[in-house]
């Protein structure tokens, strides 16, 4: 190996350093999540929930998920952009991150990307349930951990207030800066995709059970008539 020393030049440090997988990590999971990258790495759960996935799935089924995520997510895509067993896998990681907990797969996609664990629902640590997102999208806690102090339940919580697009901008300070997540260039705040703005959506009224399984969208696109796939 040549001396840069030698040959009038400067060695770089971080040529040679791997990239922070973590960063990358919580980086891609504040689209899926729709928490900021602040809230996912206040959880402490982010490296336990980058290594139940990859046990999860297998380093090379979550490499090759995660190279298609990315991907996605520079065209200014969603999870409906991948295919079926890649969009259980993100699925399953939504569902990490807001209870703590690995879901079972749907039986199509377990057999595609031929897991080698049983196909059935784990938490992924005791400390896991504590910190799951689902408790701050109502500003709740989880029952007998993080209490809100003596005396709470008898004060009445504040009505919840349904902010829109703008007013979730302008709480994020992003009213009048240019931003990008997930876009190849930057845009202005009014240009920004609704789903990638970070922070818990307060402005969705669809509720996750509401939301199919990869599974179901599968049977969907089976029963549907050639006429209604190309319409």
């Amino acid at each position: 190996m040549t001396d840069p020393a030698a040959t009038g030049g400067t060695a770089d440090p971080a040529a040679d350093e791997p990239a922070d997988e973590l960063a990358d990590f919580v980086t891609y999971c504040v689209p899926l999540t729709g928490f900021a990258a602040f809230d996912l790495y206040a959880t402490g759960m982010a490296r336990l929930y980058l290594d139940t996935a990859r046990g999860q799935v297998g380093d090379a089924q979550f490499t090759t998920f995660w190279t298609k995520w990315k991907e996605a997510v520079a065209n200014g895509q969603g999870p409906q952009a991948l295919d079926l067993p890649h969009r259980e896998v993100a699925r399953a990681l939504i569902y990490l991150w807001y209870t703590g907990a690995w879901p079972r797969l749907a039986p199509a996609a377990h057999s595609t990307l031929g897991r080698e664990v049983a196909n059935t629902e784990s938490v992924a640590s005791p400390g896991a349930y504590v910190e799951g997102l689902v408790w701050r999208t109502f500003h709740g806690h989880p029952a007998g951990a993080k209490p809100p102090g003596f005396g709470t339940w008898a004060v009445e919580p504040p009505a919840p207030t349904w902010q829109s697009v703008d007013e979730l901008r302008t709480d994020l300070d992003l009213a009048d800066v240019p931003y990008r997540t997930g876009l190849a260039d930057e845009v202005a705040p009014d240009q920004i995709p609704d789903e990638l703005i970070p922070g818990h959506r307060l402005s969705r009224h669809i509720p996750p059970s509401a939301v199919p399984t990869a599974a179901a969208a599968a049977r969907e696109a089976v029963a549907a008539t050639p006429e209604e796939a190309t319409s």
